[in-house]
């Protein structure tokens, strides 16, 4: 009764996770997605040699279903070039890019869920709003499918 108690609890816990933005984690060229990197009073740490200014880090699954990040600006990836092409490209895709994270887990949580949890596979919305992801249990070697609903507007 209290590995069907346990089972459940994850169960519960990987269909509440599929509704998290896994996508963030890498863009459509498969490089890593990034997000600006806080100090301790939750504020963008400075950087001169950044090309947005502030200090970049690259998204963790942590990030991604942790609730310290929610509504956390999600940076466009940009391309690399002085021309000026480039830099209008790179403008351009950061007034556009409107992508911010999503995740609701408490940091011990989200840390617990980050260190046995691998994502293999994510299908991102699809145009009736369909998702998939598909999860790495580390602690049970065990694959699990997290299906999530459609979010179809008429």
């Amino acid at each position: 009764m209290k590995q069907a108690i346990n089972n459940l609890k994850d169960y519960a816990e990987l269909a509440w996770a599929s509704y998290f933005y896994f996508d963030f984690l890498k863009d459509s060229n498969n490089i890593p997605r990034k997000i600006y990197e806080l100090n301790k009073q939750g504020q963008k740490i400075k950087d001169e040699n950044s090309p947005r200014g502030y200090k970049e880090i690259e998204i963790t699954l942590e990030h991604i279903v942790n609730q310290k990040y929610y509504n956390h600006e999600v940076l466009a990836s940009l391309e690399k070039g002085d021309d000026i092409f480039t830099k209008m490209k790179n403008e351009a895709k950061d007034s556009f890019n409107l992508d911010k994270l999503n995740g609701e887990f408490s940091e011990i949580q989200a840390k617990n869920f980050a260190q046995r949890y691998k994502i293999y596979f994510h299908q991102a919305n699809t145009l009736s709003g369909f998702s998939a992801t598909l999860f790495y249990d580390t602690q049970e070697d065990r694959f699990v499918v997290g299906f999530r609903g459609t979010e179809y507007r008429f």
